[in-house]
C-alpha cells in the first residue's frame, strides 16, 4: 500500500491509513521512513517533556521554587491529577484544540500543576 492508494480507501483519515499500511516498524512510538510520519512529532515532544521535567526538578535545587503554589509532592500530585481531569477547559479557555499527542498534554500538565488549584 502507498499514499497513492489513499483514495482507494475512501478518504480514510491519514493517521489511521499511515499506521495501518505505511508504518514500519510497527511500534507507533518510533518514527518510520515513510515520510510525514505522525510519530516524528511524538518523538520530539517526548524529548521536550523530558527537558521540562529535568528543569522542574532542577528548580528544586535550593528548596521549593518561588512561584510554585503546590510546593510539596502531595499537593503537586493532587494538582497534576486535577489539571488532567480539567484539561479540556484549559485548552477551550485558550481557544485551542486538545492536542492529539499525549506527550504534549503531559508537558502542559506538569507545568500547570505547579500553580493549579
Amino acid at each position: 500500500m502507498s499514499r497513492e492508494q489513499y483514495e482507494v480507501f475512501e478518504g480514510m483519515h491519514y493517521v489511521c491509513f499511515h499506521y495501518e499500511f505505511e508504518h514500519d516498524p510497527t511500534d507507533p512510538d518510533v518514527e518510520c521512513a515513510a515520510g510525514d510520519c505522525p510519530s516524528a512529532a511524538a518523538a520530539a515532544q517526548k524529548e521536550r517533556l523530558t527537558s521540562v521535567l529535568r528543569a522542574l526538578a532542577a528548580a528544586w535545587a535550593d528548596g521549593p521554587p518561588p512561584g510554585w503554589e503546590n510546593d510539596s509532592v502531595p499537593t503537586y500530585l493532587a494538582a497534576l491529577a486535577a489539571w488532567l481531569t480539567d484539561c479540556e477547559g484549559y485548552y477551550a479557555n485558550r481557544g485551542l484544540p486538545k492536542p492529539w499527542n499525549a506527550w504534549q498534554v503531559l508537558e502542559d500538565a506538569v507545568r500547570g500543576a505547579t500553580v493549579y488549584e
